[in-house]
């Protein structure tokens, strides 16, 4: 049986369509992680608390990160990776930061819309490990779950002590 190069590089039908989906887990997190880089960022500059500066920048530095990581995934695919984050991060982090000016206790304020982004994150993260269709993502996903779960947990912690206060 003689196989050609063509037969080989053929594409089975329905897989363009499962690899864009793939390609569009892996955009998901880059933007969410986006989404958290950027209010952290913006966070870090309003905050009064030195510690709460440090580490909302070491948080954004770990969403950087994993971005970076995931984005040179994603151009490996041929793809271009996602510069931004999503509309709905950008409306949250708006929505935070007012809260943030109004509020009598902003540093508080800033830890509670925090930890909304680190739900958000988490779960799409959790998401994508366990029900990805493509094994790359899925190991991807789970390879970043430590320090996702660990930034959801400390924004977690520190939105219960603040609440204690």
């Amino acid at each position: 049986m003689a196989w050609s190069v063509d037969a080989l590089t053929r594409k089975r039908p329905g897989q363009e369509c499962m690899m864009k989906n793939n390609l569009t887990t892996l955009r998901e997190l880059v933007e969410v992680l986006n989404d958290g880089k950027a209010f952290y960022e913006e966070a870090a500059t309003h905050v009064q608390r030195p510690e709460l500066r440090q580490l909302f920048g070491r948080m954004a530095r770990t969403k950087n990160a994993i971005a970076g990581a995931l984005n040179s995934r994603i151009e490996a695919r041929g793809s271009c990776a996602p510069a931004d984050g999503t509309l709905t991060g950008t409306l949250r982090k708006a929505y935070g930061e007012i809260r943030a000016r109004l509020s009598g206790s902003p540093d508080d304020e800033y830890i509670d819309q925090l930890e909304v982004f680190e739900d958000r994150i988490m779960n799409v993260f959790r998401e994508a490990a366990g029900e990805s269709d493509d094994a790359e993502v899925r190991a991807l996903a789970s390879k970043y779950m430590p320090d996702v779960t660990r930034d959801h947990s400390e924004m977690s912690a520190l939105k219960h002590q603040a609440r204690q206060h």
